[in-house]
């Protein structure tokens, strides 16, 4: 008996070591064919990949405090955000132009929103009229976008893939989006192949919350041919209304019904890249044409083409915040372009000019914060409450021309030579303060 059994558990164990052995092989064979999958032909991805100089954000190196005659302000980690209120890509070094870092909010999710005219002053008429407009949406609304990840890919000469006729190089590289979402499957064959699609995914990933994920590729600057296939449109951001192009088409139609349910979004939704031959020009307390040499403008941005913060101001607030399921302020939440150590907390607020490598910057005014912060970067959850009210309660009345309105961060206009100009910045470098003085805030909207 005792043979017996010794037998059957010495089969057990080879069946259980090779059935181990045949999925580690799954395993590797599968995180092949997933990479191969993500190559964008005759194209490089650019940015960080599989390490974030963020990484040690929460370090008390940064909090600012007790800093000594010899402390320098350093460049610690720049961001570009290729879609509106989507996940970052994280980068060491990019060119600055017009509209700030290079890729950084080119593209914008948008949905269709039916409005009551507003009627002139004397108008009697009882029949009311309806208009149908295009309204940005961010993760103050829509939080999973945060969800929704994007790469860059710009062409490479050196690749073994590369051709001048390549699809994405004629288009000057693109934009990889794409986002989790797991099908429903049953008993049946049709399910049991959703079932081990799963399980490629999760062995690929090799972790088991791993979901699939759906992909659709953006055209960076589309050449003309593609471009024929879009129309431009009115889509209204804040209180612009420019004309951008509707690049909707781009998203196969079963793709976008599962963004759509993904998002939660019910209205019909699209995407919208930005006209590089019209940009939003940029006024309020940005510098005008006879400082600049050009008047600033913005793609996608809400205001400004440049953010920047100091990690230590993150730090402080952080604090002070209260009943937060992380121990720590996540500084991805304020989705700056720019991130700074060697400076106490707040420090920038009296910034105006200030250097970096051979570009100024016109500090042109704080940032206003809403409760776009209280969305998890990490989950896409919206936090009801926090940071937000935290950040009235300690960052509020700081700018007489904000009032109420809390302010962390600071906005900026690249000094260029001329609109078409272009500069390098680097994660490292360090960043001079040229001169400081009073800043007051004008408002977007009226109380």
């Amino acid at each position: 008996m005792d043979s017996i059994l010794h037998s059957n558990v010495s089969a057990l164990i080879i069946i259980l070591t090779a059935s181990i052995a045949s999925l580690v092989l799954l395993s590797n064979k599968v995180r092949k064919e997933h990479d191969a999958d993500s190559i964008v032909p005759g194209c490089r991805r650019i940015g960080l990949i599989g390490r974030s100089n963020m990484s040690d954000q929460y370090s008390p190196e940064y909090n600012g405090e007790n800093l000594d005659s010899s402390a320098t302000c350093r460049i610690k980690a720049l961001f570009i955000y290729p879609v509106k209120s989507c996940k970052p890509v994280e980068i060491d070094h990019n060119d600055v132009i017009l509209t700030g870092l290079r890729y950084d909010r080119q593209f914008c999710f948008a949905q269709l929103k039916t409005e009551e005219t507003e009627k002139e002053e004397g108008d009697l008429n009882v029949s009311t009229k309806w208009l149908h407009n295009w309204k940005f949406i961010t993760q103050r609304n829509v939080p999973r976008l945060s969800q929704v990840d994007t790469q860059v890919w710009i062409p490479d000469t050196s690749s073994s893939t590369y051709s001048p006729e390549a699809e994405w190089v004629k288009s000057q590289g693109c934009v990889v989006c794409s986002f989790p979402f797991t099908p429903e499957w049953s008993w049946d064959m049709d399910g049991l192949r959703t079932a081990f699609s799963l399980l490629k995914v999760k062995l690929a990933q090799r972790d088991i919350r791993a979901e699939p994920r759906l992909t659709f590729k953006l055209p960076i600057a589309p050449d003309e041919n593609r471009s024929t296939k879009y129309h431009k449109e009115v889509m209204k951001i804040w209180k612009d209304s420019p004309n951008a192009i509707n690049i909707t088409s781009e998203i196969p139609l079963e793709t976008l019904a599962k963004l759509k349910y993904f998002l939660g979004v019910s209205n019909p939704l699209a995407l919208f890249k930005a006209d590089p031959l019209n940009h939003r020009q940029v006024f309020r307390n940005a510098p005008r044409i006879e400082e600049a040499g050009y008047q600033p403008g913005v793609g996608f941005a809400d205001a400004y083409p440049l953010s920047i913060m100091g990690l230590a101001s993150v730090q402080k607030v952080s604090k002070t915040v209260k009943n937060l399921p992380t121990p720590h302020l996540d500084a991805m939440r304020f989705r700056a372009n720019i991130y700074l150590t060697g400076i106490p907390p707040f420090a920038e607020d009296d910034w105006k000019i200030i250097r970096s490598g051979n570009l100024d910057y016109h500090v042109s005014c704080r940032t206003t914060r809403c409760d776009l912060p209280n969305v998890d970067p990490l989950t896409g959850i919206k936090d009801r409450v926090e940071p937000y009210k935290t950040l009235k309660q300690v960052r509020g009345h700081v700018d007489k021309g904000a009032g109420a309105h809390p302010v962390l961060g600071m906005q900026m206009v690249p000094l260029l030579k001329d609109s078409k100009g272009s500069e390098e910045i680097r994660v490292g470098e360090e960043m001079k303060v040229i001169k400081s003085g009073e800043h007051f805030y004008i408002k977007m909207f009226q109380d």
